[in-house]
């Protein structure tokens, strides 16, 4: 899609940035963890929980510093989404992974809890998230990308990789810092392209937690461009 662009996400397109990320994680042959969150799908209730989660995971409510859209330059549809964080005071020992989590849980369930959401399971995965990421990049500044998904309709068209050269661009290699993330099957090869390495699997089972699947997943890491 040649006629694509990267702009910092608006407030005006958070929903948009929800649903895209929803519907691309959805489909059961992803294996995706999100959609077992809520086995009944992205309703009016967890729209409002994820629009105030996004802003207080979010630095003083700026999403244009670290979400980005993939637009479409002609219709203004947006069709691919990505969060970045940077962490250059990152956890050295597991009292501050600790702290941390304590943090990132307050950020991330701080709100009304949601009827049908799996608190459960969520927790686990939020707490496998925290402390696998420490254990692999062992206090050493990084970028981690958080989030990267292409709507459906628009999926093997080039807007997830132009999400993700913009972001190694704009962060890791102005920063010189090596990348984390965690993939899914569906995003593997690509990052794999994209000079991420296999470090390990994600240690993880949604249906200990009464999930529909595994949830499989791979810790992946970038290293730093010279």
């Amino acid at each position: 899609m040649s006629n694509l662009q990267i702009e910092p996400l608006q407030l005006s397109d958070l929903d948009d940035f929800i649903r895209i990320y929803w519907a691309a994680f959805a489909p059961p042959e992803a294996d995706m963890i999100l959609p077992m969150l809520d086995p009944r799908g992205l309703t009016p209730d967890l729209m409002t929980e994820l629009r105030t989660r996004l802003l207080r995971e979010t630095k003083d409510g700026k999403l244009g510093d670290t979400c980005f859209a993939a637009k479409d330059s002609e219709t203004g549809e947006i069709v691919a989404v990505s969060k970045w964080a940077v962490s250059l005071h990152p956890a050295t020992t597991r009292a501050e992974a600790e702290t941390e989590l304590q943090e990132v849980r307050e950020a991330r369930f701080g709100g009304p809890a949601v009827e049908g959401v799996n608190r459960e399971l969520g927790e686990a995965f939020l707490t496998a998230l925290v402390f696998t990421e420490w254990e692999i990049m062992q206090g050493r500044p990084y970028v981690g990308l958080r989030n990267l998904a292409t709507h459906p309709d628009h999926q093997r068209k080039g807007a997830g990789a132009l999400l993700l050269r913009d972001g190694l661009a704009r962060f890791a290699d102005r920063l010189g810092l090596p990348v984390y993330l965690d993939a899914g099957a569906y995003g593997r090869p690509l990052y794999e392209k994209h000079g991420f390495e296999v470090v390990r699997s994600f240690p993880f089972d949604g249906r200990k937690y009464g999930g529909r699947s595994e949830g499989k997943h791979w810790c992946m890491v970038r290293p730093a461009q010279k």
